[in-house]
């Protein structure tokens, strides 16, 4: 981290504010409620990143090539409004959508990011993966529709895409990895993501059946639910190690290069960071071409490559996804002010903040205060107050 802070401390030295433009004062924060907990995202960085390969169409291989910067596209008219206050929320099923809403509203909320594909279950009756056990045939995320129609509310159905089951200390079973676990990603050793250091199941994005089956979700949320936005996250290659080396995966690597897929080979590296570009730019496709008319948004990591770089997330390609949300969590507003800048100056889409709230974190109305002079307006919040 003192590394980071020090090179955006020479890069952006001692700028204030974007381009003149004027900054509203930011107004009370609202009272946070609590959406759940999440497995742990800070971990240790690893690989540096290294240049992009051109991509494909989406259900095609990938071939070596050259990838241009994107151009920063034209705001679309619900990108470019300000005041946005998201909420990320893992529904309980004991719950009613309509009085969860209703109390997220009244202390603020415009926007709702429902945790609809995790731990490889959905809340509704698929045809990809597994719905929830406890829900048997109950269409939850129908539920929440309904209910943020009725308020006013906007919805979006927040995908862990690639991190398809949890550590074995959840005890959660028969999701959409122990239905296909030849899918599960694997080290440089042929170990399983789920014998990593955290234990987190991921499929690899290197197979195009995992690909095939993340676009297949996609559109089945853009033909049942078209106004509900999509919502990406666990977009990446596990942390704590160096993950993408599924026997197939490297097999195909091979072909296209005449190289051999192994650490420090520095197209391999670029070939699995195209790996996620594509996955991202192929389910935002599917969405869209099956009808669905929400934003695409996308939580992201914001220090990319300097911190989590094993990752390998390179989302300043991801040209498909609408609006960005950095996952700015930081214990200090120093810091993360330096950060929005950082971030600012590389997005090529609009941004809207995803701040932490809860214990040994700066209160809501602070981080809010340290960020609107930066010309940030929107937000979207995880975590939990006192």
């Amino acid at each position: 981290m003192q590394a980071l802070l020090f090179f955006l401390t020479l890069l952006f030295g001692t700028v204030t504010g974007l381009r003149g433009e004027s900054v509203t004062q930011p107004t009370a924060a609202p009272t946070v409620p609590a959406p759940a907990t999440s497995p742990e995202r800070n971990l240790q960085p690893s690989n540096p990143q290294v240049p992009a390969e051109q991509l494909p169409p989406a259900n095609q291989p990938l071939p070596p090539g050259a990838l241009e910067t994107p151009e920063p596209p034209t705001l679309l008219p619900a990108n470019a409004r300000s005041g946005i206050l998201g909420a990320w929320l893992r529904p309980n099923a004991r719950e009613n959508p309509l009085e969860v809403l209703r109390s997220l509203k009244e202390v603020g909320y415009t926007d709702i990011f429902l945790e609809t594909f995790y731990h490889g279950f959905t809340l509704y009756p698929s045809s990809i993966a597994p719905s929830r056990p406890e829900l048997g045939d109950r269409d939850l995320l129908g539920e929440y529709v309904a209910a943020a129609a009725q308020l006013g509310l906007r919805l979006h159905a927040w995908l862990e895409v690639l991190y398809w089951a949890p550590p074995a200390q959840y005890g959660v079973r028969g999701g959409l990895l122990d239905r296909f676990p030849y899918l599960e990603t694997r080290d440089a050793q042929g170990r399983s993501s789920r014998r990593g250091i955290h234990g987190m199941g991921f499929a690899d994005p290197g197979l195009q059946e995992t690909r095939l089956k993340v676009y297949a979700l996609g559109r089945e949320l853009a033909t049942r639910y078209p106004n509900v936005g999509l919502h990406l996250d666990y977009l990446r290659y596990p942390a704590g190690g160096d993950y993408g080396y599924h026997p197939q995966a490297r097999r195909a690597f091979s072909a296209q290069t005449g190289l051999e897929a192994r650490p420090y080979v520095m197209e391999w590296y670029a070939w699995r960071q195209n790996v996620l570009t594509q996955v991202a730019n192929g389910i935002s496709r599917a969405y869209r071409e099956a009808g669905g008319r929400g934003l695409v948004t996308a939580a992201v990591n914001p220090e990319f490559p300097f911190y989590k770089g094993e990752t390998l997330q390179t989302w300043t390609r991801w040209t498909e996804v609408d609006v960005f949300i950095p996952m700015a969590y930081s214990r200090s507003n120093a810091y993360l002010k330096l950060l929005s800048r950082w971030i600012r100056n590389r997005s090529p889409r609009p941004v809207w903040m995803g701040l932490q709230v809860g214990p040994q974190y700066p209160d809501l109305q602070s981080q809010i205060n340290t960020l609107k002079p930066e010309g940030f307006s929107n937000f979207v919040i995880f975590g939990r107050l006192k």
